[in-house]
């Protein structure tokens, strides 16, 4: 005898795919609309294409990185700025869910109400923020202060090298038990026993 499969039906349903399409699709908007440069367009759009394929190889976060390039090396703009402070979280949000949407799963569109109410919440108090920021930051600071887009990339490359050498450490070493945890911490002198409320 043989069971029938049953089907849970859920109604309000997405493919997975259609969040990675999505974010290649604000990607090539965001590429065309704010880099002037034809090769950082297709850079941007290359490194959508391969984080819809290999989510975690983090291109989508490459992507993301492009758009605001296309912003600094231009004249200000308050509305490029907000543009590109939208399409960017944007890419950073859809990105993310890529990391756990699969591709042929079925996405209901209700979970994805509280990743919508922080992106809406986000936006809220940035857009303001950064263009009160245009407001204030005099016209002639944008020539002096050139230097610190570069410096602010190695400082964000050398944040995420640390990041990654820490992980890679917490890695490899090796498990303990509880009670080898506690006692290392007894003959040391320091530590908290955390095995339960006191």
């Amino acid at each position: 005898m043989s069971r029938a499969i049953r089907r849970v039906r859920v109604p309000g349903t997405v493919p997975g795919i259609v969040v990675r399409l999505l974010l290649v699709g604000i990607v090539w908007v965001g590429a065309v609309t704010l880099i002037p440069f034809p090769l950082w367009q297709g850079i941007a759009v290359v490194a959508a294409v391969v984080s819809v394929v290999i989510p975690r190889t983090l291109a989508a976060w490459a992507a993301a990185a492009c758009l605001p390039f296309g912003v600094i090396v231009t004249e200000p703009s308050p509305g490029r700025t907000a543009l590109a402070l939208l399409l960017v979280h944007a890419v950073h949000v859809l990105a993310a869910l890529s990391l756990v949407v699969p591709t042929r799963s079925r996405l209901a569109l209700r979970v994805l109400r509280p990743t919508l109410l922080r992106f809406i919440v986000v936006q809220l108090l940035s857009q303001p923020l950064v263009y009160a920021m245009w407001l204030l930051v005099p016209r002639g600071v944008d020539r002096g202060a050139a230097w610190l887009a570069p410096v602010a990339a190695a400082a964000l490359l050398l944040g995420v090298l640390l990041a990654l050498q820490a992980a890679r450490s917490a890695d490899s070493e090796p498990a303990r038990t509880v009670s080898e945890g506690a006692g290392a911490g007894a003959e040391a002198g320091v530590g908290a026993d955390v095995r339960g409320p006191s």
